[in-house]
């Protein structure tokens, strides 16, 4: 009886019929040990095929999210000297116009008191935008505004400051170059 009942519910081979009833303690398994392994495939194919699906979508997300927008290189630019003869140095402008940035890169500079500074400049030479101070080894990546024009601002200008609270351009310009972009 027991049997019969396991057969017509799909119950497995672990049912057990109450204790004292005679009947046996398991039931038989009428598949073959070859037919459960085939039935269990399409399930672990199934599992491993979405393993692998999330595995390249969260690769493909996170590639995206730190990733930024993709930058754009514009040529190199040569920064001539002007008060320091042996000075010279390269700007590069890169990416979006939402979110641009200057590398420049400067040899030669005579040892200061203060500072050196990376401004835009227009070209009458009388509006300047200041980007930032250069490193002690003569390099820096500053971010440009989004707001300014570089039609309007086409040069970029370092010059030697003195730590003297003034935010102003010095007036002593060390090297200058057309920016390009």
């Amino acid at each position: 009886m027991w049997r019969s009942i396991a057969s017509e519910l799909h119950l497995g081979a672990h049912l057990r019929p109450p204790a004292g009833s005679g009947g046996p303690t398991t039931l038989p398994d009428k598949r073959s040990s070859r037919d459960r392994a085939l039935s269990r495939r399409p399930a672990l194919f199934l599992a491993a095929t979405a393993l692998a699906v999330a595995t390249l979508f969260g690769a493909v997300v996170t590639a995206r999210l730190t990733a930024g927008p993709p930058s754009v290189a514009g040529p190199v630019s040569r920064l001539a000297p002007l008060g320091d003869p042996g000075a010279a140095g390269t700007v590069r402008l890169r990416g979006p116009a939402t979110d641009r940035e200057v590398t420049v890169t400067v040899a030669g500079l005579p040892p200061t008191d203060g500072y050196y500074e990376v401004w835009l400049m227009d070209q009458s030479h009388s509006r300047f935008v200041p980007l930032g101070a250069l490193r002690a080894d003569g390099t820096a990546t500053l971010p440009i505004p989004p707001q300014i024009d570089l039609g309007a601002y086409p040069l970029l200008d370092v010059s030697a400051q003195a730590y003297n609270g003034n935010p102003a351009h010095s007036g002593v310009s060390s090297v200058r170059g057309r920016l390009y972009g």
